[in-house]
């Protein structure tokens, strides 16, 4: 004799059987909502009737994305929705000629290096590789594109896009990381940008950018390939860049593209300074009583990477959030604190919107200029050009360590290098009245509004560093 279950003897909660097991399985399963993917289809189907672009993408990866979390979608959907931005309003970047930027991917990056700002930021909002990073809507970017270069209609972007302003592929994330090879939203961008003619610079630490079917959507004419490399020591780079490809594959990925007519840049930032805040520049320092030096990035790395054919080295010494170098302790298993100086753990020298200083750990002025003295110097016995990027350092490294530069119109040095670079308008170029439009952060104001459109290139009365270079270098490397 079977007893009935119910809700008040058992806890369990009846079920409305409709019928025996075998007749329930051959019921209709209810459809799962894709409401993100759904109007991603209507946008593409009204493009496809009037944009001259051909697109050929699969844009049922975004449904399959939207069913694969069903009702349980991830915080932030699955689509990254802010393809462009404008980042040069604010007080750390307002000189960057590629303040222009789009990720193909949001809200994380396989690569995860622990020094990472951006995942600093976002892991603290809880959104970094919640599961994993999450493609950009590609038809936007069509639509921005057909918007601006086909018709007359308004668009956000109109202003910054019809001067052919650069575009900088990857700053909050990679948009070569290998999973592409899946999803196909980079790919997809190439190919627009190169149906439009559109300049660009490609930042990433991925070695997929060598891959033929991504070479091949790349155009010399129309980009430089900018590597990021912190240190040639991969047996750390497991530790500190854990999920990105070895040093060795992106020299060799490097190597191919400029073996194939690109203008290639190793980007040695972040670059970690080796010894103690003051080894080369305090007469004080007790070199006796240190601290253990850190061994990871290195000036002898610089002859490794000349040997791959490499045309230019930009460096960029490194800033750390107290979330950045807490990780990066973790994952070396030793303390970097003993490395900074008392009054630069303290705070930095930027003031935010609010009137307060942003706190972190960075180098002293004066030894920042003397590690880039040494790196352009082995830069010149390699043959290599050099520049710098004073971004997370302060404005005034933007001039005071240009006289270093090989490229005296260019930090990241692709203006006369690469062909749609010439004569072209960057976004140092943009408007302080125009940068405001792309921005929440009303309030923001121009660091030194007398410098912000000083033509680079020419002569300024700038204090440069600590140490002359002479022609043997005079210091030691």
């Amino acid at each position: 004799m079977s007893t009935t279950m119910t809700p008040e003897n058992n806890n369990v909660v009846t079920l409305p059987f409709t019928g025996l097991p075998s007749e329930e399985r051959k019921l209709p399963i209810p459809e799962i909502p894709t409401p993100k993917s759904d109007k991603i289809f209507e946008q593409v189907e009204k493009l496809k009737k009037v944009s001259s672009y051909k697109s050929q993408f699969d844009y049922d990866t975004y449904r399959k994305l939207e069913l694969r979390f069903g009702l349980e979608q991830p915080r932030g959907g699955i689509v990254f929705n802010t393809p462009f931005k404008l980042v040069n309003s604010h007080t750390t970047c307002q000189q960057c000629l590629y303040a222009f930027e789009l990720d193909t991917y949001g809200r994380g990056c396989t690569h995860d290096c622990v020094y990472c700002y951006a995942k600093a930021e976002l892991t603290v909002h809880g959104y970094w590789n919640k599961p994993f990073p999450m493609p950009v809507d590609v038809s936007d970017i069509w639509k921005t594109f057909y918007t601006v270069f086909e018709t007359d209609k308004n668009s956000k972007w109109r202003s910054v896009m019809e001067k052919r302003v650069p575009l900088r592929i990857g700053s909050m994330s990679d948009s070569f990381m290998h999973m592409d090879q899946k999803y196909g939203v980079t790919k997809e961008l190439l190919r627009i940008l190169d149906y439009y003619k559109y300049p660009y610079l490609v930042f990433t630490r991925s070695d997929l950018v060598a891959h033929d079917d991504y070479m091949n959507l790349l155009n010399p004419d129309l980009c430089s390939v900018q590597m990021s490399i912190s240190s040639t020591n991969d047996e750390m780079n497991k530790l500190i860049e854990k999920g990105a490809p070895s040093a060795k594959r992106r020299l060799k990925a490097l190597q191919k593209l400029t073996q194939n007519g690109f203008w290639t840049t190793v980007r040695l930032n972040p670059f970690f300074p080796i010894y103690a805040d003051g080894y080369f520049t305090n007469p004080n320092f007790d070199r006796d009583n240190m601290p253990e030096p850190f061994h990871y990035s290195s000036f002898e790395m610089i002859d490794e990477i000349a040997q791959y054919g490499v045309q230019s080295i930009l460096a960029g010494i490194v800033r750390l959030s107290s979330f950045g170098l807490n990780q990066m302790e973790s994952a070396i298993g030793r303390d970097l604190h003993a490395l900074y100086r008392p009054e630069t753990k303290k705070q930095s020298g930027f003031v935010n919107e609010t009137n307060k200083k942003s706190r972190d750990f960075h180098y002293s002025d004066e030894e920042i200029r003397a590690y880039y003295e040494r790196i352009h110097a082995k830069c010149l016995q390699n043959g290599i050009q050099f520049t710098t990027c004073y971004i997370g350092n302060g404005e005034t490294h933007f001039w005071k360590d240009q006289d270093l530069w090989t490229n005296k119109k260019d930090c990241c040095n692709a203006i006369d290098r690469v062909k749609s670079f010439a004569n072209i308008d960057t976004s140092r170029d943009i408007s302080w009245e125009q940068r405001m439009k792309f921005t929440n952060h009303k309030l923001l104001k121009p660091v030194k509004e007398e410098t912000l459109h000083i033509p680079l290139g020419q002569p300024l009365q700038i204090t440069t560093g600590s140490v002359e270079i002479n022609k043997d270098f005079g210091f030691e490397i």
